[in-house]
């Protein structure tokens, strides 16, 4: 009967389901719950981490293009001394890059889809999908070509760009 029933703009609903919100606003609904008191904190932690790495880089002696120095060194992805046991440059390398142009790249990539991945996935799944991504791209690049050196966080920004296209 009329007296039961929810009127809306697109005709008349049940009222068993008008209160639920259906596909673009259950979208928008989920999205503003996900958001942090914080948007983007974990992205422009990332990108300050990046930058003040690439910038410990060149106070310690190495070239612009950024490959060289102790930083560099000890960091770099060279498949030889991961398989001697520095596991480690899996991830390190993921915060190391080539110049300016290469790191902007990198930052102006992850502020625009990190952002709103972060806020949709929230900071500690979107951190922990950063670091897998990272980790993967790294053992890409040594299947690729383990003896050439390789840095940079492109495998990390392709990891979320992938997350925000399935999303």
């Amino acid at each position: 009967c009329p007296d039961c029933m929810t009127f809306g703009p697109v005709g008349i609903r049940c009222p068993d389901h008008s209160g639920q919100a259906r596909g673009a606003a259950r979208v928008v609904r989920n999205v503003q719950r996900s958001t942090s008191r914080y948007p983007g904190i974990v992205t422009m932690t990332l990108i300050g981490i990046n930058v003040g790495i690439y910038f410990l880089q060149l106070a310690g002696g190495a070239p612009i293009t950024g490959n060289g120095g102790w930083i560099y060194l000890h960091g770099v992805l060279f498949g030889p001394l991961v398989a001697q046991g520095d596991w480690y440059r899996l991830l390190s390398a993921a915060f190391l890059h080539y110049g300016p142009i290469h790191l902007g790249m990198n930052m102006l990539a992850l502020w625009w889809i990190g952002r709103p991945l972060e806020n949709y996935l929230g900071p500690v799944r979107y951190l922990l999908l950063y670091l897998v991504s990272g980790i993967a791209g790294s053992a890409g690049a040594l299947i690729a070509n383990p003896t050439v050196p390789s840095a940079g966080a492109s495998g990390a920004i392709f990891g979320i760009l992938g997350a925000a296209i399935v999303l």
